[in-house]
C-alpha cells in the first residue's frame, strides 16, 4: 500500500473514530490522552494494515497496548488505573461470536442440502445463485436450453426449501401438516 493510499485509509477508517478512543482513554489515570492518541496513529502508519478487518477494534487494541506498556514502565502506577483497566474492553464492530458460529452453521447446512441435489440441479444452482452466471451462459456451459436451465433452477430451489423447512421442523419440533391431520376411526371406535 502507497503512503499516500495508507493515509486515505487512516482518514476514511480511522479518523472517524478518535474521539470514541478519546472518550475511552479519559478513564485512565496517569497517562496523557494525546501522547497516546499520537503515539497510536504513528504505530498504525508504521504497520502493514492492508489485512485490517475490523479498523475501529485495531485503533483501540494499539491505544490499549500503548497504555499498558505505560504502566509498565512507571514506577508507580494507581490501583484505580488497573482496575479501569481490567473493567475496559474494546468495541468491536464485528458481529458477535454467536452469529458467526451460527452463520458458519447455516452455511455448513446449506452446502450439504446444495450437495444433496440431483447432479444437473446442483450444476445449474450453483453456477445460476453462487457464481452468479446469466442463464444464457449457464446454458452455454452445461449444454443446455435456457429453458431447461430456468426449469432445473425452479426444481432446485422447491427441493431446497422443502429440506430446509423439514430441517426447521425437525429442529423446532414444529409438528408436520400430517400430525394435525384428523384421526381416521372405523365404526366401532378403532383404528
Amino acid at each position: 500500500m502507497t503512503d499516500k493510499a495508507q493515509i486515505e485509509w487512516v482518514a476514511r477508517h480511522i479518523l472517524p473514530h478518535e474521539a470514541d478512543l478519546r472518550i475511552w482513554l479519559k478513564r485512565f489515570s496517569g497517562i496523557e490522552v494525546d501522547d497516546i492518541v499520537q503515539e497510536s496513529y504513528m504505530r498504525l502508519l508504521e504497520r502493514d494494515i492492508s489485512t485490517v478487518r475490523q479498523p475501529r477494534a485495531y485503533f483501540f487494541t494499539i491505544a490499549r497496548n500503548i497504555v499498558l506498556e505505560h504502566y509498565r514502565r512507571a514506577r508507580i502506577v494507581p490501583i484505580d488505573s488497573l482496575a479501569d483497566f481490567a473493567d475496559s474492553t474494546i468495541i468491536d464492530d464485528g458481529p458477535a461470536t454467536d452469529d458467526v458460529i451460527d452463520a458458519r452453521q447455516e452455511l455448513r447446512r446449506l452446502d450439504t442440502m446444495v450437495q444433496r441435489l440431483p447432479t444437473r440441479c446442483r450444476h445449474v444452482f450453483i453456477l445460476r445463485k453462487i457464481e452468479g452466471l446469466s442463464r444464457r451462459q449457464v446454458s452455454d456451459r452445461l449444454g443446455l436450453t435456457e429453458n431447461v436451465v430456468e426449469k432445473q433452477l425452479a426444481r432446485a430451489l422447491v427441493l431446497l426449501g422443502r429440506t430446509f423447512i423439514m430441517k426447521e421442523q425437525d429442529q423446532h419440533d414444529i409438528p408436520s401438516r400430517e400430525s394435525h391431520k384428523p384421526k381416521k376411526h372405523s365404526r366401532f371406535g378403532r383404528n
